[in-house]
């Protein structure tokens, strides 16, 4: 860096600048402002960063010093805001626009501004500014960096390089980030290891004799690897915490969205017996999936898929069936929850629960005794055709990719369409579906739209933190060939495929993650992916699940993009045609409301009314019931909600050949 010599601003009032980090947005701010320094420092959302620059009083400025301006940027369609320091051209430039959303805040402080990349000897240290714009999760934001390998790091991280913009006469760096031991070191170090091996893989368990501290060491260091925003965890002391479960929830952006909502709302763990047993295509449970239409009082649930040969369905509930009573409680408004969800989510297999369910049809209640089992799930309850003067459409409904077992389902359902011949048109039900494995995801992408539009292309490329601990940035291809892994597809078998154009999907707010990477990936090669139904849940985000000593957390490392380089739906992708979902008809029925209202959209290009689409609409908006103590929870994997990644240990073998599912007529459309 060059330096000249200006003369002038040593006789000026200096001015320290003080760098703030808002928690609240993960966002900085400035301020020259003494009073406001102290007002902020009271505040808990704002703490010091530790950067500072000493600049000059704005009051009695003369050339060369330049007074900086500041203007508060409220940022369109939310409740936040922004700021902007700028000198005088660009406060000109800015009062010229008459920008509505920008609003003058007066003058801050002075300096002397670069002369081609050249600070003065009396203001020698050039002051960096950057622009962090990356997605519309992030509230966009300055930054001033008061060295240049801060500024290269910023670069690494996606921000945008707007060079020197002001000379100080000093600065100090902000405070050096935390360290950590490599999670490596810690890996498998349990308060209480277990002894022997998985069921499920066979795998002998990596536990070692630990501390519960050992177990905290590895979460943190593993957050501060892997996480997305890793730099936005909270420097927290982890003795203040009696468990790894409530130190794990701590271990996460406490940033808002734009929208308001938590920045992260995909922070989970699993038990790792649970999870490899969703692997190996096994639940617990009854075998039945609600619909939770209100889950504070007056309560309402109802049967929306029935695993066929479940404890469920061999007792006789059927779709649509709403619950009256669990173990003598009224569902509606009973104020012992406990009852309620010891019925709901069992904690053992083989406990025993009674339920009164009332049918569909509001004919007699029925009494059911259900007993909790290991449960073989069903990915693809229904397949088959609907005829249609306009030929031949395909419906499948499909609940989840989170099963290696999920990968041969479906192929098999398509394999049975495309042996069936003249398939013109796909339903794919994913209304029940939260994600799963983003293989899986874009084999499914691959199946519907073929080889001759997928070549060459990419499905998702993968955006993980500026470390890129999993190597870098990986870009996930339209898989055309079976995995090889347990449950699945054997290993290279060619992917059966219905090369089609279009495809209409049936989506409700339950259709999350891998479902929505789906149609962002067909999207990306335009493939034209109709929406049927309501808005998707908005979870661009996704994992590589990592276990530790009998846990399997699940913490946000990547974000990806199709093919376009579009990416972060966050707000969900809406309806091409809004569809209730129809409690009252069976999956795959050609008059249950949804269906029906993407088969008329198929024949006539219009959108059937609403209203119309469902004569008796079971489900209405789904209450946020979270916080709610008189809330009953379902039971549910949450990994079943998730966008993953295989880890590297993922099991092969068992693998099995596709056996084309023979598609059963649905029924026939007339002319």
């Amino acid at each position: 860096m060059m330096l000249l010599v200006s003369g002038a601003a040593a006789a000026q009032t200096p001015v320290t600048v003080v760098e703030y980090y808002n928690k609240n947005i993960a966002a900085y701010f400035l301020t020259g402002r003494a009073t406001e320094q102290v007002s902020l420092d009271a505040i808990s959302d704002f703490q010091r960063t530790g950067a500072t620059f000493v600049a000059t009083s704005s009051t009695g400025a003369v050339a060369p010093l330049d007074s900086v301006c500041r203007y508060r940027i409220n940022v369109p369609g939310s409740t936040f805001s922004s700021h902007f320091y700028g000198l005088s051209a660009d406060c000109t430039l800015i009062a010229s626009a008459n920008l509505a959303n920008f609003s003058y805040e007066g003058l801050d402080f002075a300096v002397v501004k670069p002369v081609a990349g050249a600070c003065p000897l009396d203001s020698p240290v050039p002051i960096y500014r950057a622009l962090h714009n990356l997605s519309p999760v992030d509230v966009p934001n300055h930054r001033y960096s008061v060295s240049y390998s801060g500024y290269q790091e910023m670069l690494t991280r996606g921000w945008v390089g707007e060079g020197a913009v002001f000379c100080a006469r000093s600065a100090t760096q902000p405070t050096p980030r935390p360290s950590f031991v490599a999670s490596s070191s810690v890996s498998d170090k349990c308060e209480v290891p277990r002894v022997g091996a998985s069921a499920f893989t066979g795998q002998a368990f990596p536990d070692q004799q630990g501390t519960l501290a050992d177990e905290k060491s590895w979460l943190r260091s593993w957050s501060d690897e892997t996480y997305l925003w890793y730099r936005e965890i909270p420097n927290l002391n982890p003795d203040s915490f009696s468990t790894t479960a409530s130190w794990f929830a701590a271990l996460k952006t406490p940033a808002l969205a734009l929208s308001g909502a938590p920045k992260d709302r995909y922070h989970f763990t699993e038990d790792t017996l649970s999870y490899e047993a969703g692997n190996a295509g096994v639940s617990y449970g009854y075998g039945v999936q609600w619909s939770a239409v209100r889950s504070s009082p007056p309560r309402q649930w109802i049967a929306a898929v029935v695993t066929p040969d479940s404890p469920a369905a061999l007792a006789g509930v059927q779709r649509g069936d709403s619950i009256y009573s669990v173990d003598g409680a009224i569902f509606r408004d009973t104020a012992n929850v406990g009852v309620l969800n010891a019925g709901l989510t069992p904690a053992t297999i083989g406990a025993s629960h009674t339920f009164v369910l009332t049918p569909a049809s509001g004919g007699a209640q029925k009494t059911v005794m259900l007993t909790s089992a290991s449960v073989a799930i069903r990915p693809v309850p229904v397949s088959g055709i609907i005829n249609t003067a306009g030929g031949k459409v395909g419906y499948i409904a499909f609940t989840t990719f989170n099963t290696f077992t999920s990968e041969k389902a479906i192929a098999d359902a398509i394999a049975g369409l495309a042996a069936s011949g003249g398939i013109t048109d796909l339903v794919l039900d994913l209304r029940y579906n939260g994600g799963g494995y983003l293989f899986i995801s874009a084999q499914t992408a691959f199946m519907i739209a073929g080889n001759a539009r997928t070549a060459g292309k990419n499905y998702e490329v993968n955006k993980t933190n500026d470390k890129k601990p999993f190597g870098q940035d990986d870009a996930t291809p339209f898989y055309n060939v079976g995995s090889g892994y347990t449950g699945g597809v054997a290993n290279g078998q060619p992917l059966p495929s219905l090369n089609l154009r279009r495809v209409f999907i049936l989506t409700s707010a339950g259709s999350c993650s891998a479902s929505e990477a789906l149609i962002n990936g067909l999207r990306g090669i335009d493939v034209e992916a109709i929406l049927i139904g309501g808005k998707t849940c908005g979870k661009p985000y996704g994992f590589f699940a990592a276990s530790n000593c009998g846990t399997t957390n699940f913490s946000i490392q990547f974000t990806g993009v199709n093919n376009k380089g579009a990416g972060d739906y966050i707000d969900g992708f809406a309806p091409t045609c809004a569809a209730s979902d129809d409690l009252t008809k069976p999956l795959g029925d050609p008059t249950e409301g949804q269906l029906a209202a993407a088969l008329a959209y198929r024949n006539t290009g219009a959108c059937v009314p609403a209203a119309l689409a469902n004569d008796s609409v079971k489900k209405t908006v789904t209450v946020n019931d979270e916080n709610d103590p008189q809330a009953v929870h379902e039971f549910s994997r949450p990994s079943d909600q998730a966008k993953l990644m295989l880890p590297a240990d993922a099991p092969r073998g068992n693998a099995k050949a596709i056996e084309p599912r023979a598609p059963t007529v649905l029924g026939s459309l007339a002319p």
